[in-house]
C-alpha cells in the first residue's frame, strides 16, 4: 500500500509541475482534479476541483466535446475562445480583442472520467493574425503604387500626349515610385532591427540636440499644414544612438502632424523620470479608438487608411519606433481619446 501511495503522489507531483492545464473531468461534467496551471490559465483565484464545467465556462461548447469523447471513446482536439467565463462567440462579443484562446485535447480515461489537457495559445493566435495582416497589407501597399505606375507608363507608351500631359504623368509615376522606395527602405530597416543586425553606436548627446534635429526635419511638413509645433527640452545628457532616436521622434512628430487638423498645435517635450528620460509628443488631433491602441505598433496597421495613404505614410513608422525603443531597452506608450488627440511617450534609459 505505501508503494502505491508513493506512486500516486509522484503522478500528482508530475501533473502539478506541468505547464499545460490538466483537468480530470467526470461524465457528469464535474472537475475531479485540476493542476495549478489550469487554475492560472482560466484566471481563477479559488480551487476549481469539484466545480461543474458550466461554472467555469458559460455555454455548452466544452460540455458537448466531453460528451462526444465519452460516447465515441476517442480523443477530441479543438480550440475555443474564452473571456472570463464566456466561451465561443459570446466571448468574442464580450471581450473583443481581449479574449483568450485555448487549445484542448480531451482523452477518455475510463467509463467515468476523461482527461483534458489544454494550453493558452492566445499569443500564437494573435501572432498569426499579425502575420496574415502583414502579408495582406504589404501586398496591398505595393500593389497600389505599382498599378498607378503601370497604368500611366502604358498611357505614355501608347498614347499621343501633349508635352504638359507627359510631364504630369511622369510626375505621378515618380511620386508612386518614391512611395515604393520609402516602403522598401522602412521594411529593410525593420528587418535589420528585427534581426539585431544594427548594433548602434551609443554616444553622449543631449535631448536639446535631438529635438533640434527633429525640428529641422519636420518643420516644412508642419508649416505646410499651418501647425505650430513647440519644443521644450531639459538639456539633459543621454547615452543613445542619436540617429535612431531622432528617427523615432521624427516618426512620432510626423504622425502627430498628419493626424491633426490644419492650424492646430503639437507639443514635443522631455521629462526626467527616475533613470529614464521621456520624450512626449502630444497632439490635439483626431485621436485613436481604444480598440485600435493595442495594434497601432504593428506593421502596416492604420487607424485611418485613407488619411494615412493620402499623406504619403508607409504604415511602418510606429513599428520602427517600437523597435528603436526595444534596442535602447526603453518603452513606447500611447494614450488617446477620439476627438481629443493623442500622447505618445518614448522612454529611454539615461545611461
Amino acid at each position: 500500500m505505501p508503494k502505491k501511495r508513493g506512486e500516486k503522489d509522484r503522478y500528482l507531483q508530475i501533473i502539478e509541475a506541468m505547464g499545460e492545464g490538466v483537468l480530470l473531468i467526470s461524465h457528469k461534467h464535474r472537475v475531479a482534479l485540476a493542476n495549478s496551471s489550469a487554475q492560472v490559465m482560466l484566471g481563477l483565484s479559488e480551487s476549481i476541483k469539484g466545480k461543474r464545467l458550466e461554472d467555469l465556462f458559460s455555454g455548452p461548447e466544452l460540455e458537448e466535446h466531453v460528451d462526444i469523447v465519452f460516447k465515441e471513446k476517442k480523443k477530441q482536439t479543438f480550440r475555443i475562445q474564452g473571456y472570463h467565463n464566456a466561451i465561443g462567440e459570446n466571448a468574442i462579443l464580450r471581450g473583443k480583442g481581449r479574449e483568450k484562446h485555448y487549445e484542448f485535447c480531451i482523452t477518455p480515461l475510463d467509463e467515468k472520467y476523461s482527461v483534458a489537457i489544454f494550453s493558452d495559445i492566445t499569443m500564437l493566435e494573435r501572432l498569426e493574425i499579425v502575420r496574415q495582416d502583414f502579408v495582406s497589407n504589404v501586398s496591398h501597399e505595393l500593389k497600389t503604387p505599382l498599378t498607378a505606375i503601370a497604368g500611366f507608363a502604358e498611357t505614355l507608351a501608347e498614347e499621343s500626349l501633349t508635352e504638359e500631359e507627359e510631364k504630369g504623368f511622369a510626375r505621378i509615376i515618380l511620386k508612386n515610385a518614391t512611395h515604393m522606395q520609402r516602403i522598401i527602405a522602412d521594411l529593410l530597416l525593420l528587418t535589420s532591427l528585427d534581426r539585431s543586425e544594427i548594433a548602434p553606436t551609443m554616444e553622449q548627446t543631449t535631448d536639446r540636440k535631438i529635438l533640434q534635429d527633429v525640428k529641422a526635419y519636420t518643420q516644412f511638413k508642419a508649416e505646410s499644414k499651418e501647425i505650430e509645433v513647440t519644443y521644450e527640452s531639459l538639456d539633459a545628457t543621454i547615452l543613445c544612438s542619436e540617429s535612431l532616436v531622432v528617427q523615432a521622434l521624427i516618426n512620432l512628430v510626423v504622425n502627430a502632424i498628419s493626424y491633426s487638423p490644419a492650424r492646430s498645435s503639437v507639443s514635443v517635450k522631455t521629462r526626467r523620470k527616475g533613470e529614464m528620460l521621456e520624450f512626449i509628443v502630444q497632439d490635439h488631433g483626431f485621436g485613436i479608438a481604444e480598440e485600435d491602441i493595442p495594434r497601432i505598433f504593428e506593421r502596416f496597421y492604420r487607424v485611418d487608411k485613407a488619411r494615412s495613404r493620402e499623406d504619403g505614410g508607409t504604415g511602418l513608422g510606429l513599428s520602427i519606433v517600437r523597435h528603436i525603443a526595444i534596442i535602447h531597452k526603453g518603452t513606447i506608450k500611447a494614450e488617446s481619446q477620439l476627438g481629443e488627440g493623442s500622447v505618445f511617450t518614448l522612454s529611454l534609459p539615461v545611461s
